[in-house]
Order: structure tokens, then sequence, then C-alpha cells
């Protein structure tokens, strides 16, 4: 950071805890300007609210809460950086947080070095802690991509037999249908899921949830 015209909102009800955040960004040399706003709804109505560089928005506030002025903001003000503060690790209130343009997520008791998530802002960067950070990886690895690759209950039946296995004349056999017609189903399957041979169709049906 070497600018000391960076201007530093913050929008928080909690007395104790704005405070404690109040004091350590007046005290970061290059912020030249420090501001604190008890609601969404003061916060909006105030012309200064909108040359800031980074704004910190607690998300339970009284009426309008911090993710919906978030989206506000983005609307409004795109180039201001948002940064969510919040007591919850909700995977919801995370996803409508970076859905409406926060570039950060932080959980309060989490918040080590506010210096550092200034500059790591500044240069761009965003800010996720660590809780945070393994919900949203988990919730990438658990959620199911199946819909996405539409097999029809056909394909899907073949796509069961031939991962256990099965050649495609015993998969024919096992559905009472010619070879060919085992053929055309698998060749659509291959294109839908755009692989080439047995043991990538077994890999990808796995990632992507179609497999029992």
């Amino acid at each position: 950071m070497k600018n000391s015209d960076i201007k530093v909102g913050i929008v928080e009800n909690d007395e104790s805890f704005k405070d404690q955040i109040l004091k350590t960004l007046e005290s970061i040399p290059e912020i030249g300007g420090v501001f604190h706003w008890e609601s969404a709804e003061s916060f909006w109505e105030d012309e200064k609210g909108r040359s800031l560089d980074i704004i910190f928005l607690d998300i339970m506030l009284a009426e309008m809460n911090g993710v919906e002025l978030a989206g506000k903001i983005s609307a409004r003000d795109p180039e201001i950086s948002k940064i969510m503060l919040s007591n919850m690790n909700s995977d919801e209130l995370i996803y409508e947080s970076l859905k409406n343009g926060a570039i950060g997520y932080i959980l309060k008791s989490e918040l080590k070095d506010i210096a550092d998530v200034v500059d790591t802002v500044l240069k761009g960067g965003a800010i996720i802690t660590p809780t945070i950070a393994f919900r949203v990886l988990n919730s990438f690895k658990q959620k199911d991509y199946s819909g996405e690759f539409k097999l029809t209950p056909k394909e899907k039946q073949i796509l069961d037999e031939m991962v256990k296995g099965k050649t495609i004349g015993r998969v024919a056999e096992f559905l009472k249908v010619s070879k060919y017609t085992v053929q055309h189903h698998v060749k659509n399957i291959y294109k839908k899921l755009n692989v080439h041979n047995r043991a990538e169709l077994v890999r990808k049906a796995s990632d992507i949830g179609l497999l029992p």
C-alpha cells in the first residue's frame, strides 16, 4: 500500500467490535480516511460512502442486511471492494455474499490482521478466512453435476452395466437388445460426457455423480 488517500469504511452495529476495527484502521499509515455507519440505510444515504476504496460490511444489520447492501453497492458503485464480516458460516450467506459482489468473507473470530486484509485487497486479491475457505471447497466437492449431463434412462442403464466391466455384447444380452443398439447408445454417452474410452468414461461418471 502506498497511497495515503485510501478510504476505508465499515458498516457495523456491534459497538465493541466496531471500536476495535476503527482503532486498527486508523493506525494504518497508508489509509487516509476511515468512516463508520451503524446501519445499511445510513450508509446508503451518505454521499461519503460513494468515495470509498474498501467497505467492511457486517452481515447481521438491523434492517437491510449486509448481503443485500453489498448487492446494492455493486450495482451503484462497483469499484468499491466489499468484504463481509460475520459470526455465521452459513453456506447460503457465503454464496449470496459472493454472488452480490463481495471479494471477501471473514469470520469475526478469525480476523487476525486487518492491515494485511486491506493490503491484499488493494493488490487485487480476495480474502476468505480458513473456516470459510474449507466450506467453499467442500461445497464444490459435494455438488452434484449429474443434472448437467442428461442421459436418457436407457443410456444410464447401459452406463451402469459398462462401469461393472461388461462388454458391449454382454450388455446387449443383459438388456435383450442388439449389439448395434448398445453401440449407438455408447456413442451418444461418450459424446455427451466428452470422453473417448471406457477408462475416461468411468472416471468422468464418478466425478460428476452419475454412478450409484
